[in-house]
Parts: structure tokens; C-alpha cells; sequence
């Protein structure tokens, strides 16, 4: 069973070094040429499967048995070579004149065989059995060999002098495809010359693992350059997310947080809320005097500069404190930490220098402070409706001193 083990030892080798190839399916989208060596590998584990049938229906003398099976063999390597020739032009990705002529010689080769192995049933011109079980060949299947080397040969030679001019992946590939025809090349004489000797399996093994080497080798180096590109492409994205936010989240007029980070910023409120984790807090609310007046007897440019020096004023007070505008001339600031401890003398500092600018004509912004109180407000609506209210009752009292 010298034969068979060999078979049978080539069988596990590519089963083993294809396992990914043979088994996982994600990993054909990563290079479309590995759906035909894919198929390639299969019908080659059938050719090998075909190679160790047929010595132990040697070994048991089944002459009609191995007669039949030895034609199925044929037709099973005749397929192989087909598909072969498939994925190289595949593999390779050119379009020219030698790599259509190799496709097509190919699906001849396979024509040709059918032909010779119904042919052989009734005239013995590729192969037969004498009555002693002795295996004879004819000059059919001499030609057979004669036609894959020249095929092998001469694609060889055509990778060789493909790589003269080629470089990075595309040479990776003509030079794979080069050794794979010269060991095939090679081990089909010795097939030729021994007929009883497992050459062709084994110039199939050496062969295919050449190709793994540089399959897998184009693998990881396309799957490293495209992690690599992910990362980059992740890189930009991300820090164009974080120019976006910073852009959405600030305020373009003042640079102080902007609606939309204060209605984020409300809704991670609203869950500490929920979830009775919030405590020392306070909010403020705002609202500048006047601008409506300043904007129809002045314009929109000298309201812009109210509600910036407005915005100024509050981040000076309350600088420990995210602040935010949250309408034309309405803020807000959220005070927790060193500003809720201090936040009496806070608002009596910034009562006092609204008081002062009322009286030298400056700008005024009246302020609405409250407390948040665990068990009442429920959600932080309640809270801005209690500070809001506030807020206009010292609206009122800025204006009735004016």
C-alpha cells in the first residue's frame, strides 16, 4: 500500500496547509481568485481520493472495478487541470492573449480526455488490464502526459518571463504559478516513466504548497495593509467625529456650549435622575434685557455684541462651570462641585455686576438660580421650569429699576 500512502499522505497535507481556504468562506472575499483554487483544491482531494481507490482495487484484483475507476481517475484529473488553468487566469488578473489561449486549452484538454476515455472502453488506446491484472498504457495516455507538460512547460516559461518586468504582488503571483508548473513539469515525466509510482500526487502536493506559501503570504500581507488603511481611515474619521462635535457642540457666537450640547447633556441629566444619582446640583438660567430693542433700533450686529459680552460676563462668574446658550439671548449653567458649594456668593457677585452695568449703561442679564431636590424633580424639566421662573421674576425686577 506504498502507493496509497502517499495518497493518502498529500490528502491531509493540503487539507491541513488549505484549511482556511477549504473551510472558511469569509475568506474569499478577500481576493476573488481563491473561489477557483477553492475548487481546485476540492477536485484535487477527489483526484487523491481516485489515487488511493485505485491501488486497493489493485491489490484485490477487481478488473472491471479498477477499469472503470481508472476512467473516472482520468475524467477527475482532466477537471483539476481545467479549474487550474481557471484560477490562474483569475490569479493573475491580466488580460492577454496567452493567459485566454491557457483557459481555453484547458476546457480542450478535458474535451479531448471524454473523448479518449469513452473511446477506451471499447478500444483499449489510453489503457488497459491483461488477463495476469498487469496495468498497461497506451500511446493515449502518453499524449495525455505529453499535453499537461507541454502546457506546464510552457506556462512556466511564460511566467518566467512575466516576472522580468513585474514587481510587488503582481511578481509574487507569476513567480508562484512559475514554480507550480516547473515541479508539475517535472514530476510528469517521472509519472510517464513510472507508471506505477505516485509522481503526479506528488508533484500536485509540492506544487500547491508553493502556491499556499505565496497565497498565504499575499493573505497577510493584504489583510496587514488593509488593517492598516482601516486604522488610517478610522484615524480621519474620528478625529473629523471630534472636529464635528466640537463644531456642533460650540457655540459659533459666543464659544460657549451650544444647544445641542445642552440637550445631550440634559438627557445624561435625566438618566442620573433616573437612576436617583445626582446630587449637589444647581442650575442657572439666563436672559438678556433689552435685545430685541437693541436689535430693532440698532441691528443684529450690535445684538450680537450684547450677547457676546453677555456670555463673557456669565463664563467669568461661573468659570468652573459648563455654560451654555441655549436660545438668541437665553443661558444656562449647570453648577456642581466647587461652584454648587460657593454658588450664594456666586450669583450675589454676579447680581452685583449686572447692578452695576444697569447703572452705567451697560449690558444687563437677568438670572434665575435653583437647587435640585432628590424625590421632587423628577425629571430635569421640573428644574428649569423652577429656575426659569425665578429668572423672570428678576427680569421683572431689572426692568421696574430701570
Amino acid at each position: 500500500m506504498y502507493y496509497a500512502s502517499i495518497d493518502v499522505l498529500a490528502f491531509l497535507i493540503n487539507a491541513i496547509i488549505n484549511y482556511n481556504i477549504l473551510l472558511k468562506k469569509d475568506i474569499m472575499n478577500r481576493m476573488p481568485a481563491l473561489h477557483l483554487y477553492r475548487r481546485f483544491l476540492n477536485f484535487l482531494m477527489l483526484y487523491y481520493i481516485m489515487d488511493m481507490l485505485w491501488e486497493i482495487l489493485y491489490a484485490f484484483d477487481l478488473k472491471t472495478a479498477i477499469f472503470y475507476e481508472t476512467e473516472i481517475y482520468y475524467v477527475v484529473m482532466a477537471i483539476t487541470v481545467l479549474v487550474w488553468t481557471q484560477f490562474v487566469v483569475e490569479y493573475i488578473r491580466k488580460k492577454t492573449l496567452f493567459l485566454k489561449i491557457l483557459k481555453i486549452t484547458g476546457g480542450i484538454f478535458l474535451v479531448i480526455q471524454l473523448i479518449v476515455l469513452a473511446l477506451n472502453i471499447f478500444y483499449p488506446i489510453a489503457f488497459w488490464f491483461d488477463d495476469n491484472m498487469n496495468y498497461k498504457v497506451g500511446k493515449a495516455r502518453d499524449l495525455n502526459y505529453l499535453f499537461q507538460f507541454l502546457m506546464f512547460f510552457i506556462t512556466a516559461a511564460y511566467m518566467f518571463f512575466e516576472t522580468a518586468t513585474a514587481s510587488g504582488k503582481i511578481k509574487n503571483r507569476y513567480l508562484a504559478i512559475e514554480g507550480f508548473c516547473i515541479v508539475m513539469s517535472l514530476f510528469i515525466v517521472l509519472q510517464s516513466l513510472y507508471p506505477m509510482l505516485p509522481y503526479y500526487a506528488i508533484g500536485f502536493v509540492l506544487g500547491t504548497c508553493i502556491i499556499h506559501t505565496f497565497v498565504t503570504e499575499a493573505e497577510i500581507s493584504t489583510r496587514t495593509e488593509e488593517l492598516e488603511q482601516l486604522m488610517k481611515i478610522e484615524e480621519i474619521q474620528e478625529a473629523e467625529i471630534i472636529t464635528a462635535r466640537r463644531m456642533a457642540f460650540k457655540d459659533p457666537l459666543t464659544s460657549v456650549k451650544s444647544k445641542s450640547a445642552y440637550q445631550e447633556d440634559i438627557c445624561c441629566l435625566d438618566s442620573r435622575i433616573e437612576n436617583n444619582d445626582l446630587k449637589d446640583f444647581a442650575l442657572m438660567v439666563f436672559d438678556v434685557n433689552n435685545l430685541k430693542k437693541t436689535n430693532d433700533q440698532k441691528g443684529h450686529e450690535e445684538g450680537d455684541k450684547i450677547i457676546k459680552e453677555a456670555a463673557k460676563i456669565i463664563c467669568k462668574t461661573f468659570k468652573h462651570s459648563p455654560v451654555y446658550r441655549i436660545g438668541g439671548d437665553e443661558f444656562t449653567a449647570f453648577l456642581s462641585g466647587d461652584d454648587y458649594q460657593d454658588k450664594e456668593r456666586l450669583e450675589a457677585d454676579f447680581k452685583m455686576q449686572i447692578e452695576k452695568n444697569r447703572a452705567e449703561g451697560g449690558v444687563v442679564v437677568a438670572c434665575g438660580i435653583t437647587d435640585f431636590i432628590p424625590g421632587e424633580d423628577t425629571s430635569f424639566a421640573k428644574l428649569f421650569s423652577r429656575a426659569d421662573a425665578k429668572m423672570y421674576e428678576n427680569k421683572k425686577s431689572l426692568k421696574q429699576k430701570t
